[in-house]
């Protein structure tokens, strides 16, 4: 999957403003399915674990994706201490089946890695 660079620099400087906890964002997609933009938001739960995103700026990037003719297909997150993989955590939490997953890991190196999530197993998606 092509990950745009301006989209891959968003989601490193929303990853370093947000230390020492969890970033998250959302990612919009075209019609076949492209990055194309990237929605850093706000951990409403702020913690270096676990991220939640605040409900009212996922409506507001869901109403500006729609705007432009895109819609919501992904997610990012950050892991301050970890790899970029995803967690027991993040697994544990529900998934939309078509959603690519960015996870920006620290540890042992700055990264980010793409996964997709199909009955609960990660498979890590080549970013280009």
């Amino acid at each position: 999957m092509r990950l745009p660079e301006g989209v891959s620099e968003a989601v490193i400087r929303h990853a370093e403003s947000c230390l020492p906890d969890e970033c998250c964002g959302l990612l919009a997609v075209d019609a076949v399915g492209r990055i194309r933009f990237a929605y850093p938001l706000t951990n409403a739960d702020p913690s270096p674990t676990t991220f939640t995103i605040a409900p009212e700026e996922h409506f507001a990037a869901l109403r500006h994706a729609e705007r432009l003719g895109w819609e919501i297909g992904g997610v990012f997150h950050s892991h301050p201490d970890g790899p970029a993989e995803l967690s027991e955590v993040d697994l544990s939490q529900p998934h939309e089946p078509d959603w690519i997953h960015l996870v920006v890991g620290f540890v042992p190196r700055q990264e980010v890695k793409g996964w997709w999530v199909g009955g609960g197993k990660p498979v890590e998606v080549p970013l280009a």
